[in-house]
C-alpha cells in the first residue's frame, strides 16, 4: 500500500513539474500593462544577409538602419550588427571606405565609428539563431550576444535576396520561415523580450514571416507572396543600385522623428506608397489587443534612456543625403496635387482608407508578461523540489518493504 501511494505521489509532482515547464503563465501585454509598465531597454539585430558587389543595397540598407537607430540613443552595445561583405573596402568601389544611399554622395552610411559584431562568413544562419535564441558556445564574447530580458524591446531588421518562405544567407543557406518562427517562439519562452519588431526586406518578405506566432510580435514585410522589393537610386559612379523603395521610404519617414516623437506606426504605415514601391507591405501582430496606433517608432528605433551618442553621421535632418528633390519626389507618388512640403502628407495621423495599399492581418496568440514568468518559473522550482521529495519517500518506501 505504502508503495502504492509512494509511487502515485511521484507520478503526480512529475506531472505538476512538467506542466510548470509549459506555457504556464504566459499572457497577452495589455494595453494598461505597456502605458503602465515602460519597457527598460532596447536592443537591435541588424543584419544583410547578402554578399558580393552587385548586393551593395542590401548592406546600405541595413547600415542605413543602423544609422537612424544610433542617431535615436541606441548604443553599439546594445546593437548586433551583421555584415557579410565589406562593400566600403570593395576593390570595386570607386568611393573607398565609404557607403551611400543617395547618388548625391552627401551622407555616409559607413562612416568611422561602426561596430560590426558579425562578418564575412560568420554572417550564417545558425549565428542567427544562436544570437535570437541565446544558445551560444561559452567563448562567444558578451559583444556578440544579444543580452535583452523580459524588460527588453528587441528590434530585428532582416535585408537580402528571398523568395517563398525563406531568405538566402551568403548566398549558400536559407533561413526558412518555420525556423525562424521557432526561434522566435524560444525567445518567448525565455524571456528575452518584452515586445519584439522585426521588419524584412526582400522579396516575398510576408512568406517569411507568416508562421511566426510568438506573442507580442509585430512583423513587417516590404512585400507579398510572387512580388518583389524593388532597388531604387541607381548610382553611375558604382554601376549599380544604392538602396531598396522600402528602406528609402522608411528612411523619409524618420527624417522628421527624433527620440521625443510621438510617432507611431500608423503614421509610418501611412506614408507606404504602391505607388513608389510597387509592392504591398503588410503588417502582424499577434497581440491582437494592440494597433498600430499604439505602438510609439521610438519604443523600438530610440534608447529608453536619453542618450546622446557620439557620430560623425550628422544630424537626423541631413538624411535625405542632399537629394533637395526628395521631398517632391514623395510627395508627387502619394499625391499628385500634395504640396511640396513632404511633412504635410507623409505623416499622418490615421491609417490610410485604402486597403488595396495595405493588407493587415492580426493573429491572436499567447504573450510572456513580467509577471507571468515569475508565475512560471515559481511553479517550476517548486514542482521540481516536491517531484524530488517525492522519489526520495517512493525509494525510501520501497527500501524499507524490501526489509
Amino acid at each position: 500500500m505504502s508503495l502504492s501511494i509512494g509511487r502515485g505521489l511521484a507520478t503526480l509532482f512529475i506531472c505538476l513539474m512538467w506542466i510548470g515547464s509549459g506555457s504556464v503563465g504566459i499572457n497577452v501585454l495589455t494595453s494598461t500593462e505597456r502605458s503602465t509598465y515602460r519597457h527598460e531597454s532596447n536592443w537591435a539585430v541588424l543584419v544583410s544577409t547578402s554578399r558580393f558587389w552587385l548586393n551593395y543595397r542590401h548592406i546600405v540598407n541595413t547600415m542605413s538602419i543602423y544609422h537612424v537607430i544610433k542617431g535615436l540613443g541606441i548604443p553599439d552595445s546594445n546593437i548586433i550588427l551583421m555584415i557579410p561583405d565589406d562593400m566600403a573596402c570593395n576593390a570595386r568601389n570607386a568611393l573607398p571606405a565609404q557607403l551611400f544611399n543617395n547618388e548625391s554622395h552627401w551622407l555616409d552610411v559607413y562612416g568611422q565609428d561602426v561596430e560590426v559584431d558579425y562578418r564575412g562568413y560568420e554572417v550564417t544562419v545558425s549565428n542567427f539563431l544562436q544570437v535570437l535564441t541565446g544558445r551560444h558556445d561559452s567563448i562567444v564574447p558578451r559583444s556578440k550576444r544579444l543580452m535583452s530580458d523580459a524588460s527588453s524591446n528587441v528590434l530585428i531588421y532582416l535585408s537580402g535576396h528571398g523568395g517563398n518562405e525563406f531568405i538566402k544567407f551568403n548566398d549558400v543557406e536559407e533561413l526558412l520561415a518555420q525556423d525562424l518562427a521557432d526561434a522566435l517562439a524560444q525567445m518567448a519562452e525565455k524571456g528575452r523580450y518584452r515586445e519584439l519588431l522585426m521588419i524584412v526586406e526582400t522579396c516575398e518578405a510576408a512568406t517569411l514571416l507568416q508562421r511566426v506566432s510568438a506573442p507580442n510580435v509585430i512583423t513587417v514585410a516590404s512585400s507579398q507572396k510572387d512580388e518583389q522589393s524593388l532597388s531604387f537610386k541607381s548610382d553611375p559612379e558604382l554601376g549599380l543600385s544604392l538602396i531598396d523603395r522600402f528602406t528609402y521610404q522608411t528612411l523619409a519617414f524618420f527624417e522628421s522623428i527624433d527620440i521625443k516623437s510621438s510617432a507611431t506606426l500608423a503614421d509610418l504605415f501611412g506614408t507606404y506608397s504602391y505607388e513608389f514601391m510597387q509592392s504591398h507591405f503588410s503588417y502582424r501582430m499577434t497581440n491582437v489587443t494592440l494597433r498600430p496606433r499604439d505602438v510609439k517608432l521610438t519604443d523600438f528605433f530610440g534608447s529608453v534612456a536619453d542618450i546622446r551618442t557620439t557620430s560623425d553621421r550628422g544630424s537626423q535632418d541631413t538624411m535625405y543625403h542632399g537629394d533637395a528633390q526628395m521631398g517632391r519626389y514623395m510627395a508627387a507618388y502619394v499625391d499628385e496635387d500634395a504640396p511640396w512640403d513632404i511633412g504635410s502628407k507623409l505623416l499622418q495621423p490615421d491609417m490610410p482608407n485604402d486597403l488595396s495599399m495595405m493588407r493587415k492581418i492580426v493573429y491572436s496568440a499567447p504573450s510572456p508578461s513580467d509577471s507571468g514568468i515569475r508565475t512560471r518559473e515559481a511553479i517550476r522550482a517548486w514542482s521540481g523540489f516536491v517531484a524530488l521529495c517525492s522519489l526520495a519517500i517512493y525509494m525510501l518506501t520501497a527500501h524499507v518493504r524490501t526489509k
